[in-house]
């Protein structure tokens, strides 16, 4: 699970969380922190949504801003609303070397740009 923290549209912090064990306890004060209190921002919240909601079934994250749901609010006519295509169309794909679309932090990285593009 990968975050990205933004400060006045620039990259401040990430957190690159891996459960490959499938503990997240021990990740947990980390994710709370990193988390807890902020605006989440996420390209179809769905997905963050559930994970989060599995995570800790009791706190209330949020709030939320959906890119998805901005750009087809904002941009009715584009011609794809997939976060790659939104993220060439506004000048913002994230240049991480080692990782790319559907990578945790690469999409959160991502979905921060476009939110400074477009919010």
């Amino acid at each position: 699970m990968g975050a990205a923290a933004f400060k006045d549209g620039e990259l401040a912090a990430t957190r690159d969380w891996r459960f490959t064990d499938g503990n997240v306890l021990a990740e947990w004060e980390d994710i709370y922190a990193f988390l807890q209190g902020k605006t989440l921002v996420a390209h179809n919240i769905a997905c963050e949504k559930t994970i989060l909601t599995k995570v800790a079934p009791i706190t209330a994250w949020g709030p939320w801003v959906d890119t998805l749901k901005l750009a087809r609010k904002r941009y009715p006519k584009m011609a794809s609303y997939e976060l790659g295509a939104l993220c060439a169309v506004f000048g913002c794909v994230p240049d991480w070397e080692g990782r790319t679309w559907h990578d945790g932090l690469y999409d959160a990285i991502a979905c921060g740009r476009l939110y400074a593009k477009i919010g």
